[in-house]
């Protein structure tokens, strides 16, 4: 009587990991959204984006943020209302949740050793809340935000900008993240190579990969006695497959894209909306008679 049962989840199983979007697309679809941004930035539709135009598309990206936090409104981000922001993203993303905790265990660790030898230690995140809070008052200004949005972007166009014009093509785009990539894990390299002799013994690399694949335990380990059951790893399965699930957006039917290649109206794909202007006026011949009945408006297609 069991095996029908088993078929069956093998069959979904294989039936999820088809769905699975493949690493190409994955790519496709971060190569899309980078477009659109690119466009959005580029707000003189030039084909580059200058160094203000980058200034004010990070400004409304990071404000959107900053406004979502400002819970009382006040143009000010205090400790406990980033907290609450964050607490909520956490909450819905149990497995980031796991991974902030286990850094910030980390890092405690490392700071309570180095303090026990005379050194001295920051948590990476109130490092980076002091780097932008610059008066010191334990809370982010929309100013303060602003100046720091100005800095990282003029800090990146220094770097990006290879042909020194003041503007940045997606060729030096697609470049500078090439190269942030490469700078990533130059870093990973001289910090695996203890010894800094250049090069990375057996030893040294092994460490640099067990490290790592201590977190990965740490994180699959729900239950934290120091094994990995089946469950556990069926668990951390479903939610791959959920997470590129949601990185993989299905295109909607009514898309230009579907209706050109279809030869179809937006009203045959979807239902259309009407929408009507606020305080229109019905009638607005001085003319009209004041008592006549409005017309009725002809019913939409479905």
């Amino acid at each position: 009587m069991g095996v029908p049962g088993v078929i069956r989840a093998q069959e979904h199983r294989a039936l999820d990991m088809q769905t699975i979007p493949s690493p190409l697309e994955l790519v496709r679809d971060v190569q899309n959204a980078g477009k659109v941004m690119f466009v959005m930035a580029d707000a003189n539709h030039d084909g580059q984006i200058s160094q203000q135009e980058a200034i004010d598309s990070n400004n409304l990206l990071v404000g959107g943020f900053f406004f979502r936090a400002d819970a009382d409104g006040n143009g000010a981000v205090t400790q406990e209302e980033a907290r609450s922001v964050m607490d909520k993203y956490l909450n819905q993303n149990p497995w980031m949740r796991y991974v902030v905790q286990s850094l910030q265990t980390q890092t405690q660790g490392n700071q309570a050793r180095q303090n026990t030898a005379g050194g001295n230690s920051r948590d990476p995140f109130q490092g980076f809340e002091a780097l932008i809070d610059t008066n010191n008052d334990k809370q982010i200004q929309a100013s303060e935000l602003r100046q720091a949005v100005q800095t990282f972007t003029q800090s990146f166009f220094a770097a990006a900008d290879t042909n020194r014009d003041g503007q940045m093509s997606p060729a030096e785009i697609n470049a500078a993240v090439a190269g942030a990539v490469r700078s990533v894990a130059q870093t990973a390299f001289q910090q695996a190579d203890t010894d800094q002799n250049g090069q990375l013994s057996r030893g040294e690399y092994d460490k640099a990969i067990v490290e790592p694949a201590n977190i990965v335990f740490q994180i699959l380990d729900l239950n934290h006695d120091g094994q990995l059951s089946p469950q556990e790893a069926q668990t951390m399965e479903r939610a791959l497959v959920n997470q590129f699930r949601m990185m993989h957006v299905a295109e909607a039917p009514n898309s230009p894209t579907n209706l050109i290649e279809q030869g179809k109206l937006p009203s045959e794909a979807a239902p259309v909306p009407s929408f009507t202007a606020p305080n229109a006026r019905p009638n607005a011949n001085p003319n009209t008679n004041p008592g006549a009945p409005r017309p009725v408006a002809p019913p939409q297609p479905r």
